[in-house]
C-alpha cells in the first residue's frame, strides 16, 4: 500500500468510495456537497496500485469549550474497499493524521462512529449524549402564543439571522462547533427538501430558528435553537400546526440535561438517550495550558502510560494551586520529532 493526501484530481475515487461505503443517494447535490467538503478537508488514503483502497477525511473545525477556542480535527466518511478491510490501511492512515494534527497546532479531534470500540483504540472516547423525541403528531405539546411571528423563508434569505442567532447563543460554548461561512453552505446550501422557519420578536429581531424537513409522514426537526423564550413557545407553535398534516414529529438534539419540554403544562413523557460523537485530545499539553483550570482547589498530577497513536502525550503533567494556574510537564515523552 501507497499512503498519499488526496487532491480534487482524486474526486471521482474518493467521492465514489464514501458513497458506496455509506450508500448515500448518487446525484448532483451529493456530488457538489463532498466537493466542497473535499476542498475544505485533507483527505488520507492508502492505494493499492492505483486503486484507493481506503480513506479518512480530516476537516479542520474549530470549537469553542468554557470560552477557549481551540482547533479541532473533524474526522468523517472512514472507508475501505472490501477487497481490503483487515489490512491495517485505516491504522495507518489514523496515526499520519493524528501526527500530521500534532505539529499544524490541532489540539482536539472528533468523529460520529459506527463503532464505539474500534475508535476506541484510536484515543477516541465518548463525550456527547443526545436526546431524542419520536411521537404521534397529535401528543406534540403545544405552547401559548408568542409575542414575535415566525416566518418561512429559504436558505439564502434564512442564514444571516441563522448565523446571527447561533453566535449569540450560548449552546456551542460547551465543546460546540463555531461554524464558518463554507461549512453552513456545505450544511444547508443545496438542500432542496429542507425547510428554514425564523422567529422574530416585535422589533423584528431574530430570536430563534428552526431547520426542518417532512418525509414520509414525519416533521423531522434537523436543528432548533432559541435565544428566548418567546422564540421557544413561536417555533414550538409552529411545529405544533403541522399536526394535522403529519403523522409523527420527530427532534433529536445534544443532550444537556436542561431539556426546554419541561416548561409544558404536560410534558413530552418519553424521550430515548443515546450516545453520540467521540472525541480524543490530540495534544494533551496544549489543552491543558489553554483550558481554564484557574480555580484550582488542589494540586494534582495527570500521567499518561500509554498513547500509541499520539506518543507525544506520554509522561505526567503536573497542575498546581496557586493564586494564577501554574502548568508543568514533569516527565517528557517518549516520542520524538
Amino acid at each position: 500500500m501507497t499512503l498519499k493526501k488526496l487532491s480534487v484530481e482524486h474526486f471521482n475515487q474518493s467521492y465514489q468510495l464514501a458513497q458506496y461505503a455509506f450508500r448515500f443517494a448518487d446525484d448532483q447535490q451529493h456530488r457538489n456537497g463532498f466537493y466542497q467538503l473535499m476542498k475544505h478537508s485533507t483527505i488520507y488514503g492508502a492505494f493499492y496500485k492505483q486503486q484507493l483502497a481506503s480513506q479518512v477525511i480530516a476537516t479542520p473545525l474549530k470549537v469553542q469549550l468554557f470560552h477557549q477556542v481551540f482547533d479541532m480535527a473533524g474526522i468523517g466518511l472512514v472507508s475501505s474497499d472490501p477487497s481490503f478491510r483487515g489490512q491495517g490501511n485505516i491504522d495507518q492512515l489514523m496515526q499520519q493524521m493524528l501526527e500530521d494534527c500534532y505539529q499544524n497546532g490541532v489540539t482536539l479531534s472528533y468523529l460520529d462512529p459506527f463503532s464505539y470500540p474500534f475508535y476506541r483504540k484510536y484515543g477516541y472516547e465518548l463525550t456527547f449524549e443526545r436526546i431524542c423525541y419520536d411521537l404521534e403528531s397529535s401528543k406534540w405539546p403545544d405552547s401559548a402564543k408568542a409575542a414575535g411571528y415566525v416566518y418561512r423563508m429559504n436558505w439564502e434569505d434564512a442564514k444571516d439571522g441563522v448565523k446571527q442567532i447561533d453566535q449569540q447563543s450560548d449552546k456551542h460554548k460547551y465543546g460546540g462547533l463555531l461554524c464558518e461561512d463554507w461549512w453552513y453552505d456545505y450544511k444547508f446550501k443545496e438542500k432542496t427538501n429542507v425547510y428554514f422557519a425564523l422567529y422574530y420578536n416585535q422589533q423584528d429581531q431574530p430570536e430563534g430558528y428552526l431547520i426542518y424537513k417532512i418525509e414520509s409522514g414525519k416533521f423531522i426537526c434537523i436543528r432548533w435553537l432559541n435565544l428566548t423564550v418567546e422564540a421557544y413557545k413561536g417555533l414550538n407553535r409552529y411545529i405544533f400546526s403541522h399536526k394535522d398534516s403529519t403523522e409523527r414529529i420527530t427532534f433529536e438534539k445534544g443532550y444537556d440535561r436542561n431539556e426546554g419540554f419541561f416548561i409544558h403544562d404536560k410534558p413530552v413523557a418519553q424521550a430515548i438517550v443515546r450516545p453520540e460523537m467521540m472525541a480524543r485530545i490530540v495534544d494533551v499539553q496544549t489543552f491543558l495550558q489553554k483550558y481554564p483550570l484557574k480555580n484550582l482547589k488542589e494540586s494534582f498530577a495527570i500521567t499518561v502510560e500509554n498513547d500509541p497513536y499520539a506518543p507525544w502525550n506520554e509522561g505526567t503533567f503536573e497542575l498546581k494551586k496557586m493564586n494564577s494556574y501554574k502548568f508543568k510537564k514533569l516527565l517528557q515523552p517518549h516520542y520524538r520529532n
